[in-house]
């Protein structure tokens, strides 16, 4: 961003002093802010995900160390639900046919944006 900033610069002087014509410059520097408008939208973007990610990490590690805590637990309890899962959902009832269980996790899972909406 900076050495397109330094560029355009340059062409101004460029232009003020004689060495390049009004054409030339505008379209030199019409495309330099082009360029600048899509690299800031890419750092944007990438700003975007590098925080995704540092907050995925910093969620799978207060996850292992909730989970640490049960490491050697011979039942589940309801302190455990708690702290450790999001929510719980069972596939539609059939009869005479087994229902599937999906656990979701806290801070490994998506958190239910509407908790109504399993009902």
């Amino acid at each position: 961003m900076q050495e397109l900033d330094t560029l355009i610069q340059n062409i101004y002087e460029d232009k003020v002093i004689g060495k390049v014509s009004e054409d030339v410059a505008i379209k030199l520097i019409s495309k330099y802010e082009t360029e600048q408008k899509e690299l800031s939208v890419e750092v944007a973007e990438l700003d975007k995900t590098l925080s995704t990610i540092r907050q995925d990490e910093e969620d799978v590690e207060l996850f292992i160390k909730r989970l640490k805590k049960y490491t050697d637990v011979q039942e589940l309890t309801c302190e455990m639900c708690l702290e450790l899962i999001e929510y719980i959902t069972l596939d539609t009832y059939v009869e005479d046919q087994p229902r599937d269980i999906y656990i979701y996790y806290k801070l490994l899972d998506e958190p239910l944006k509407n908790k109504r909406s399993l009902f």
